[in-house]
């Protein structure tokens, strides 16, 4: 009974431990948000998606992303 009670403890500290040291990601909000509007081709005249990076950090695509685009950026502070 006592043996069994200190493998306990001995695995409890462990795993409190190497908790503990667990890294943990942080990643600060952007500076500015980010719309990009993407094109069908080089005369940037038909629109075919869009992605935007929000303040949150969040990006949200839709449609079709090219390598036609026009990139345009606002503060977040604002």
């Amino acid at each position: 009974m006592k043996r069994s009670k200190i493998a306990l403890f001995a695995v409890s500290t462990a795993l409190a431990i190497g908790a503990a040291f667990t890294a943990v990601s942080v990643t600060a909000a952007p500076p500015s948000m980010i719309e990009t509007t993407y094109f069908s081709d080089a005369t940037l005249s038909t629109q075919v998606g869009y992605r935007i990076r929000t303040c949150s950090g969040r990006t949200i695509t839709n449609g079709t992303v090219t390598a036609y685009k026009q990139v345009s950026q606002e503060p977040c502070w604002l």
